[in-house]
């Protein structure tokens, strides 16, 4: 079977973790681009996705997956 999703692996087939407690992505808006993050920090979220039909948006530097972001700088749609 094939699944063709935005969603990402760990979202789709969640792992059992004792260890260590893992924060959900949410989806925010910055720069007018919809992106998928997650908490690292109470004021920092770093880049999981981008989610947009866009392929200018792919290109921005600025919110690439694995970097991080400022709270203030995004909007919860």
């Amino acid at each position: 079977m094939i699944w063709y999703t935005l969603m990402p692996f760990e979202m789709m087939f969640p792992q059992n973790s004792t260890a260590k407690e893992q924060t959900q992505p949410m989806t925010v808006l910055y720069n007018n681009i919809p992106l998928l993050v997650e908490q690292v920090s109470p004021m920092e979220y770093k880049v999981v996705r981008v989610i947009s039909t866009d392929p200018a948006h792919f290109m921005d530097e600025s919110c690439g997956p694995g970097q991080i972001l400022s709270m203030n700088t995004f909007v919860n749609p």
